[in-house]
């Protein structure tokens, strides 16, 4: 992955959402707006999934620097799934444990390595009434248990945690080579090649460099 393909991740405009009962044929796909609960969609025949089909815009690696709240180097010990109030979503909550803070524009300008956060993703596994329901973010693999990521976080106030700002284009496998998270959404596309640590954190550097002046 060179530098050029660090900057534009991902294609597309818009975000859909829709719940299918499995087993059952593609006319049984229903809105998620039309839908009921997921508890109650979780006692159909074959269980419940959702798969939440996430297309973007290519966003630069600048725009990923410019407009993110917080920048960091941080690894997961897993995550817990949960259903929302209204039992029509599921969440999963990821305890990262930061250790190393590259930018930070939010509200804590004490934040340093060592800091716990939540990073929260739509999608997971929860048990509902003894039945499994499932969501997943298509193009956005699940953060794997003790693996180090470079994150471009917003925050979510009302939530006391952060989201992947620009979805899968804001998350970054990190070891001595970097990786994007997002899996091509394009047939035959071929995933983005590494990029080399030093190469991403230098350009990562510079464009906020660049910012402050």
């Amino acid at each position: 992955m060179t530098v050029s393909d660090v900057r534009t991740i991902a294609r597309g405009v818009c975000v859909v959402s829709f719940g299918v009962f499995l087993g059952t044929n593609a006319t049984d796909a229903i809105a998620q707006q039309a839908s009921p609960s997921i508890r109650q969609q979780a006692h159909e025949p074959g269980g419940f999934e959702r798969i939440v089909v996430s297309t973007y815009d290519p966003l630069q690696l600048s725009s990923l620097v410019a407009r993110a709240d917080l920048i960091v180097e941080a690894s997961t010990a897993g995550g817990r799934s949960h259903l929302n109030t209204a039992e029509t979503d599921i969440f999963t909550d990821y305890a990262f444990t930061v250790h190393a803070v590259i930018n930070n524009n939010t509200r804590r300008p004490d934040f340093r390595a060592g800091n716990a956060i939540t990073v929260r993703r739509d999608s997971g596994v929860v048990v509902v009434d003894g039945r499994t329901a499932v969501s997943h973010e298509n193009g956005f693999p699940p953060f794997n248990a003790n693996e180090h990521y470079i994150l471009f976080l917003t925050e979510q106030p009302r939530d006391e945690a952060y989201s992947v700002f620009g979805g899968p284009q804001g998350a970054f496998k990190a070891g001595e080579s970097i990786t994007t998270l997002a899996v091509p959404l394009d047939d035959g596309a071929d995933p983005p090649h590494p990029i080399s640590r030093a190469a991403f954190l230098g350009e990562v550097r510079a464009l906020l460099h660049f910012s402050e002046k």
